[in-house]
């Protein structure tokens, strides 16, 4: 009774049972970590190599043309995986589909167990997803012109900055063209239909796009009244004046340092005449200025400086400026911001939230003019944009009046979609 007391006591030999009873656990929570270790590296490895793989194929290939993006695709995947994924797993492979302007990705491979058979199965299927598109930014200057070269042009030591994409419509050898090079130009693609001559773009210019229609060919030119005077002499503003919307015969000219015109909100017709700021200020918040007829453009020249929004509702919503492009008469004008006796020293200054629609005219600053425009679908429309001398220019495509409005596109490089 004593010894199987003693023996009873006895806790030595414990910890040899314990360590007998726990080796098996510690060996299959190795090898669970083990292969969720390597299972976890396999398919960073292949999600990796499959994001690279649909954005390659989307950035690449136009989707449109499936066979082309699908082949790219492929063969980034294959090029992608690394060597550490492949000592892990076995099988692995990649197939591709192209729908409704999506390329999507599926990736599979069989990741070995190192207890398999003993503990859990003895391969660890991965697989893995991913799609991609292109992306879409606001075209935000659109050169109509498709004969002419320079449908975009920059000339001088200007600088121009637009956070969209610019579109020059000209099929001739130097579309997209530049004389000089100190000027900054920037933006976030250009894309022209003809050839280009340029030296500081940013990006440079893809050459051989295809054209992008005029967004507002069906748009209406407003109403207005008839103008019986044939040479209408216009309205002159030298102080502090309040006009209305209507129809101005022979336009509308702000001159002299006291002069400040405040427009209401409305619809303002400028017949046979432009409407032409050489000095003095001019605000107003939801107007459309229209031109029609012999001499009607935009001019704002001088130390002017001209602050304008355009209508938030209605036919004109988001149009700041609209020329008539069924008038001979002010086809192939300039509207123009810089203009003064010898232009260059002019520091006229517009700024203006939504479209300037000159179809079938030019749009030209130069000088030291600025020009700070917003749209959220295009900002300027004209037969060509010309920036020259050291004229500043700033272009940004934001919807901050959140307008119900949309405009022509460009594609931009490709975005995840998984």
């Amino acid at each position: 009774m004593r010894l199987f007391n003693r023996f009873a006591r006895d806790e030595r030999g414990h910890v040899l049972v314990m360590a007998g009873l726990m080796l098996p656990i510690a060996i299959a929570t190795v090898a669970a970590a083990v292969s969720y270790s390597s299972g976890s590296a396999t398919r960073t490895s292949m999600q990796q190599a499959l994001d690279g793989a649909v954005l390659a194929g989307v950035s690449s290939s136009d989707l449109s043309d499936p066979a082309t993006a699908i082949a790219l695709a492929t063969k980034v995947f294959e090029n992608n995986v690394g060597k550490f994924a492949r000592s892990l797993a076995k099988e692995i492979s990649a197939e591709f589909n192209v729908d409704n302007g999506v390329l999507y990705g599926r990736a599979s491979g069989a990741v070995a167990n190192p207890m398999g058979g003993v503990i859990g199965a003895r391969v660890t299927l991965v697989g893995v997803r991913s799609a991609a598109t292109k992306q879409s930014i606001p075209i935000c200057i659109l050169g109509l012109n498709a004969f002419d070269n320079g449908a975009f042009d920059v000339n001088g030591g200007p600088s121009f900055n637009a956070d969209c994409a610019v579109q020059a419509n000209s099929t001739g050898s130097s579309a997209m063209s530049q004389e000089g090079k100190s000027a900054v130009v920037k933006a976030k693609i250009f894309n022209v239909t003809g050839g280009q001559k340029t030296e500081t773009y940013d990006p440079p210019p893809n050459v051989g796009a295809k054209k992008i229609a005029d967004p507002y060919a069906s748009l209406p030119f407003p109403a207005y009244a008839a103008c019986d005077d044939k040479n209408p002499k216009g309205l002159e503003i030298k102080d502090a004046v309040t006009l209305s919307p209507g129809t101005y015969c022979g336009g509308i000219h702000v001159s002299g340092d006291g002069a400040k015109l405040t427009l209401q909100p409305g619809i303002y017709v400028m017949v046979d005449g432009p409407f032409w700021v050489s000095s003095g200020t001019v605000t107003g918040d939801r107007v459309t200025i229209a031109f029609t007829g012999k001499g009607s453009t935009l001019q704002v020249w001088g130390s002017s400086v001209v602050n304008l929004t355009s209508p938030t509702s209605g036919t004109y919503t988001n149009m700041q400026f609209v020329q008539d492009r069924d008038s001979d008469e002010g086809r192939g004008l300039w509207a123009s911001v810089g203009g003064n006796s010898g232009g260059e020293d002019s520091t006229a200054k517009l700024t203006y939230d939504g479209v300037a629609y000159f179809p079938n005219q030019n749009f030209w600053v130069f000088g030291k003019a600025s020009m700070t425009a917003n749209s959220p679908s295009v900002t300027v429309v004209a037969g060509k944009f010309w920036t020259q001398g050291n004229a500043t220019v700033n272009v940004t495509a934001n919807n901050t009046r959140k307008l119900a409005v949309t405009g022509p596109v460009s594609t931009y490089g490709a975005l995840l979609v998984h």
